[in-house]
């Protein structure tokens, strides 16, 4: 399961070369699995976790013994963490140029989490915000460090400085310019001087709240400044000590997940026994918290993914937005354009994690170096219809797919759509009937399965009044007035919502099929009619003079005949019989191809329409992707490559041709769409 860049998920396909992404796919439900492929289904693959402040863990401190950092990295990946920073706190000189050596020498056959470049953090910090870090190391004059560093820079990452030490801004300004992110942090700073900072090239902002200067009505300070500003990253510790919840949520609410970054600040008591570790030269408690002599807390205990599942329980996050405050905004922070985004061409670092954020493998750079057991499907245990399972990110729905001559149900997890059951429909059933069965089919899937069943989608042909529940005329299923609600009952208790079929098919695809990572999908039904749905990231559309929503009536053939009546597969069936007096599947008249010239001129003049109604649409919209979904897409690759030439040809004067793509649920789109229509937990489309 990927995020799908609209709040939800949808189950895709990573295929990983020499270390790297080649390509981000939708999941075809007729793909077949090479015996190396891995199946993670129905567990989440995000970028692999970013930590920009550890401080030790394991039982090992990084300040005091900074070769640490490699035994440390060796287990993080079993925390979903791919890369870190580790971080050295304010100490003598001596130990910082240990900690720059200890980098710069990896460990031969070293497969852990990558160390990114050192985060120092100190010493040049305001002394009434230093914590636990020593006094007695704190520089006064910010000069002195910019100098240090600036000659360590291959080996430094990141800097936490406090913006009032003196020479700061100029600093700050040199650092940069090193290709050092500055991060302000330990700071009692105005926000005159916090902004002087960020206007020097500072970046961000280290743990906010903890360690800082507090919020005041007439001087709101570095926190302040923090939360306002539009593009300075905000780091949290979000362990339930260092941050109450409201405060978390404030930092949402104005810093947002556009600017956040996780950290743990962990020490080295995290992930080891309860007692006495070091962070610096400071024997530090460990039980619940990790505290200092004086009770303060100093480093946390929290692992990456308990911080991200509280983010998440406090601020409902989706899963693109996890995605951000744990990788993207980390690796974009550090200028790193090769990490933090599942996208072709950037390493392959991920975190597959389960419902519940708890990683269950992670991959760095296309290798598994941490699996839970049993985590993964391995190759040839997929097949087209899996029946779907408790563990899924997604809750379960039924879709039902009323067309004109048969309905089709089943399960879906958002990941796996379970075993399809059909009843046949048509002019020649009553609607009294047809819903009849349809309610049975539905209480016999609920009862069928042992997970939860949050709801039931309807798509139905015909127009429909969703709000009502009602298909107000259906001319190929012979109804008018029909109250699909009622008339299925109330099977198991059981929400039920009813729409549109066209646009529950392409809401599937922009979900979790084809139009995907698109920034707006034009999806075309051809199957007994032609229909067609604009998405667009800020909703769905008709379009212009409802051209582009009621395809089917766009006149071709220079306006004597309605597109429907020469596309759709009705309509090509019916030619094929008046023109033979033999009837003939859609399947069947592709196939025959040239060694029917009936056949051949059949499905020509179909194609000339389409790519005609498809070129209308298309100048009339702009969409980036076309999908092409139906009953006729399941003549596969040979229906674009009849298409993709004809739309090139009719929009050559005016612009290029769109990208096209055959609907990646094929003909169970409308099933799909249902589910995610019923009970699913995807942002509203409409």
């Amino acid at each position: 399961m990927l995020p799908n860049g609209r709040g939800g998920l949808y189950r895709g396909c990573l295929l990983i070369a020499s270390g790297r992404i080649a390509e981000v796919a939708p999941h075809r439900p007729d793909r077949v699995l090479a015996e190396e492929d891995l199946d993670f289904t129905p567990h989440v693959a995000l970028p692999g976790f970013i930590d920009l402040q550890l401080n030790g863990a394991f039982g090992h401190d990084i300040t005091t013994d900074p070769s640490a950092m490699w035994t440390i990295g060796e287990r993080l990946p079993s925390h979903g963490v791919t890369a870190f920073l580790p971080t050295v706190i304010t100490s003598p000189y001596q130990q910082r140029r240990a900690a720059y050596s200890a980098i710069r020498v990896r460990p031969a056959s070293y497969t852990g989490a990558q160390p990114l470049g050192l985060h120092v953090e100190g010493p040049a910090l305001a002394p009434g915000r230093a914590g636990t870090h020593p006094l007695t190391e704190l520089l006064g004059d910010a000069d002195r460090l910019a100098d240090e560093l600036g000659a360590e820079a291959d080996a430094v990452a990141m800097v936490t400085l406090a913006p009032e030490v003196r020479n700061a801004a100029r600093s700050i300004a040199r650092l940069v310019r090193a290709g050092v992110s500055v991060s302000l942090g330990h700071t009692s700073a105005t926000a005159a001087q916090t902004l002087e900072a960020l206007d020097a090239g500072a970046s961000a902002f280290t743990h906010l709240f903890n360690g800082m200067g507090p919020l005041r009505h007439r001087e709101i300070g570095a926190a302040g400044v923090a939360l306002l500003h539009h593009e300075a990253y905000v780091s949290l510790i979000a362990d339930g000590h260092h941050l109450a919840d409201d405060a978390i949520r404030l930092a949402w609410r104005l810093a947002g997940p556009g600017r956040i970054c996780l950290v743990t600040d962990a020490m080295a008591g995290m992930g080891a026994p309860a007692g006495a570790y070091p962070i610096g030269g400071v024997r530090v408690q460990c039980g619940e918290t990790a505290r200092n002599e004086h009770g303060r807390l100093a480093g946390s205990l929290v692992t990456m993914p308990d911080a991200v599942r509280r983010t998440r329980d406090v601020t409902g996050a989706t899963w693109d937005e996890l995605a951000a405050i744990t990788s993207t905004n980390q690796a974009d922070l550090l200028g790193d354009a090769d990490r933090g985004r599942l996208l072709p061409g950037r390493r392959a670092d991920l975190a597959i994690v389960d419902s519940q954020l708890c990683p269950v493998a992670t991959i760095a750079a296309g290798a598994v170096v941490y699996h839970r057991r049993e985590s993964a499907t391995a190759a040839g245990a997929a097949t087209k219809h899996r029946t779907p399972t408790a563990g899924s990110a997604l809750p379960a729905a039924i879709g039902v797919d009323i067309g004109g001559t048969t309905f089709k149900a089943a399960v879906f997890d958002g990941a796996v759509l379970g075993p399809v059951r059909r009843g046949s429909t048509g002019k020649d059933r009553s609607a009294t009937e047809v819903l009849a069965e349809v309610g049975e089919v539905i209480d016999g899937l609920a009862s069928d399965t042992d997970i939860e069943v949050r709801g039931v989608g309807i798509a139905c042909a015909g127009t429909v009044d969703a709000a009502a529940g009602t298909v107000m005329r259906a001319p190929s299923l012979g109804w008018s007035g029909v109250d699909v609600t009622a008339g299925v009952g109330r099977c198991c208790g059981l929400s039920i919502a009813v729409e549109h079929d066209v646009y529950l098919a392409a809401l599937a695809e922009w979900q979790t099929g084809a139009g995907v990572g698109a920034e707006s999908m034009l999806y075309v039904s051809v199957g007994t009619g032609v229909a067609s749905r604009l998405f667009t990231r800020t909703g769905t559309e008709r379009g212009g003079a409802n051209l582009a929503g009621e395809m089917g009536f766009i006149p071709v053939g220079g306006g004597a005949r309605p597109l429907e009546s020469v596309a759709s597969g009705r309509a090509m069936c019916d030619s094929y019989r008046r023109e033979t007096g033999r009837a003939a599947s859609v399947e069947q008249i592709i196939a025959a191809g040239a060694d029917d010239p009936v056949a051949a001129r059949v499905w020509a003049e179909a194609m000339d329409a389409l790519a005609q109604g498809i070129a209308t649409a298309v100048c009339l919209q702009d969409p980036d992707v076309v999908v092409v979904g139906g009953g006729v897409s399941n003549a596969g690759r040979e229906l674009l490559d009849a298409l993709d030439p004809r739309i090139a040809a009719l929009l050559e004067p005016l612009r290029g041709p769109p990208q096209t793509a055959l609907a990646a649920h094929g003909a169970d789109s409308g099933i799909v769409g249902a589910a995610l229509h019923g009970g699913l937990r995807t942002p509203d489309s409409r």
